[in-house]
């Protein structure tokens, strides 16, 4: 039946719903899940090593904390091509979800026990396997039901939750773990759910959506294979990999720029430099989304990459105080990059595989957890005779700023035939 105002009512349904699915209501509760996740998988790699003791020693605690990267290296792509081919509706991908949300739970509620370090070690590998379990079919929603010109704000949404959670895990992390050590892994658990039951009632209305190609495309590696050879999806992803080498890398090693190469204290770090950071990332990440869903994502990334290679470039040949200052503009390129890699990739999907594709952006995520940390950890090992002043700790700049400097070309490069 066609209506007055032209369409079929099937079709007028259709455009409301996908009208409901650009709001900014729907958006922040589809990001909902964002807080919960980050806070965990914070204060598992922060935290853990803590109650590993100086017994475990630090072999045996990088290969616990190493276990994310490995989960990420596996896991992603398996799921994500397992849900592919069993996902018909919204409802199939939340069933996925729902399988990985109580192995994130049940590690974290097992860390939190403190029982020995054999229960820590367990605990820690059913969260790893629970994490990327949840985020697979998680992050193929976003493809699935935002439209593709609001993908920059939706990623906005869910990174303004991601960096709320990494602040709440690094901040209030510290607090509870001096009150209570298993305090931070029971509220890490209840972020988890409420984040879960956010998202599930925000979707409850749309769970029988058909998912767009699902029925007429199985998946499976040739379905990975065609991504992985689209010129544009292969764009992306290069680049996604060279922000998580640098992000990783900079993680891991920045506290230790700063006590060890520069002789600062840990609460100069953190009440100088991070409020400056928190800074750069309030201010760029929630105009990021809009901008890019104006002038296009890949020409905000490419300027943003600019910004943040050369910024920490810079870091490794001036250590003037005033330096200092300038830190909010790299962080605001870091934040913007961080935020806009996954909805770039959603601008140049077909209208399947998002499962299969959502398994890619994570291996290259787990990628960059393994070869951040071991590029710039052999890079200030080797450099100590080159930067003497600092413990060879310059070094690391002239890693994370080349890794995200060579993600411009990439985004510069011609497009495919299909946008």
């Amino acid at each position: 039946m066609t209506s007055r105002t032209g369409g079929t009512a099937s079709d007028q349904a259709e455009g409301a719903e996908a009208d409901r699915h650009a709001r900014w209501p729907f958006l922040i509760v589809l990001g909902a899940p964002a807080f919960g996740t980050t806070f965990a998988i914070t204060a598992l790699t922060t935290y853990l090593p803590t109650l590993l003791g100086t017994e475990s020693g630090p072999l045996v605690t990088g290969l616990v904390i190493g276990g994310e990267g490995a989960a990420g290296l596996v896991l992603p792509l398996l799921v994500g091509l397992a849900n592919d081919r069993a996902a018909r509706t919204v409802a199939h991908r939340l069933w996925f979800v729902l399988v990985g949300a109580p192995l994130c739970l049940t590690g974290l509620l097992l860390v939190a026990t403190d029982l020995n370090r054999t229960v820590l070690v367990v605990g820690a590998a059913a969260y790893f396997v629970g994490h990327f379990a949840y985020l697979t079919p998680y992050e193929a929603l976003y493809p699935d039901l935002v439209p593709k010109q609001v993908s920059g704000r939706s990623r906005a949404a869910a990174s303004s939750w991601r960096f709320a959670g990494l602040g709440a895990a690094l901040v209030g992390g510290g607090f509870l773990l001096d009150l209570w050590a298993p305090a931070v892994f029971l509220v890490a658990a209840c972020a988890v759910a409420i984040g879960t039951v956010a998202l599930l009632v925000g979707l409850w209305s749309s769970r029988q959506e058909p998912l767009a190609g699902a029925a007429a495309s199985p998946g499976g590696l040739r379905a990975v294979v065609r991504l992985m050879r689209d010129r544009d999806v292969a764009v992306v992803l290069g680049a996604t990999l060279l922000w998580n080498v640098a992000l990783q890398g900079l993680k891991a090693f920045v506290v230790l720029f700063f006590t060890v190469g520069l002789g600062r204290s840990a609460s100069f770090v953190s009440g100088v430099v991070f409020p400056l950071v928190a800074l750069g990332l309030v201010v760029a990440v929630p105009l990021a989304g809009r901008v890019a869903d104006s002038v296009g994502h890949r020409r905000v990334l490419a300027v943003a990459s600019a910004v943040y290679g050369a910024g920490v470039i810079g870091a490794g040949f001036f250590h003037s105080a005033w330096m200092i200052a300038l830190v909010p503009l790299p962080a605001a390129g870091a934040g913007v990059v961080m935020t806009l890699n996954y909805s770039a990739l959603m601008q140049v999907l077909p209208a399947e595989h998002h499962g299969g594709a959502a398994g890619l952006f994570l291996l290259s995520r787990g990628a960059g957890c393994l070869l951040g940390p071991l590029a710039v950890g052999a890079a200030v090992s080797l450099a100590v005779p080159l930067f003497p002043a600092t413990e060879g700790y310059n070094a690391m700049w002239f890693v994370i700023g080349p890794a995200v400097l060579a993600a411009v070309p990439l985004l510069l490069w011609p497009r495919g035939s299909r946008t």
